[in-house]
């Protein structure tokens, strides 16, 4: 039977730590109290992002009210794991997504200023979001986000997941 929501009764994945829908956290059966967090927290996490025009692998992380686009550390030896994900040699741990859970122990500030590279886009600014699908190696969502003095493109992997995250975050506002 898969977990539901204290809060808004929605069904959850087991790993989850925080309700996609609510952000309300997951209380753990092991805690003895829980204490909610205060102000705004990091709800979701996507990741590999690419962003257009900008270098490197980020991590989006979703709030309530924003995303935060994280670079994600990538270490120097990524060229030749990509080399072997290429030739079909699977390696452990070698994804560029790797440790992007941290970003759920982290306040939103404390994400955004976590590298020099990190930006935040608020929902409140954002006018429209185009979402599109590229069929290309295992499929991604291309992403097209404008406000007034921003235009931001960049894409995520094809996981229903992300899309309902974005209409949500996005309600009315998004094209598809």
């Amino acid at each position: 039977m898969m977990p539901t929501c204290a809060k808004c009764g929605k069904p959850l994945l087991e790993d989850m730590r925080f309700c996609p829908y609510c952000g309300q956290p997951m209380v753990a059966e092991e805690m003895e109290r829980f204490e909610p967090a205060k102000g705004e927290i990091v709800t979701s996490v996507a990741a590999p992002a690419y962003v257009v025009g900008r270098e490197g692998v980020f991590a989006m992380a979703m709030t309530s009210g924003k995303l935060i686009f994280a670079r994600i550390q990538e270490v120097q030896l990524d060229r030749g794991k990509a080399e072997l994900r290429q030739a079909g040699i699977f390696m452990p741990g070698s994804s560029s997504s790797d440790n992007v859970s941290r970003f759920y122990e982290m306040s939103p500030e404390e994400v955004l200023v976590e590298t020099k590279d990190n930006f935040s886009v608020e929902a409140s600014d954002v006018t429209s979001v185009r979402l599109s699908y590229d069929g290309d190696d295992e499929g991604k969502y291309v992403i097209n986000i404008r406000a007034e003095e921003l235009e931001l493109t960049f894409t995520l992997p094809y996981d229903k997941y992300y899309r309902d995250l974005l209409f949500r975050l996005f309600e009315g506002r998004v094209t598809w």
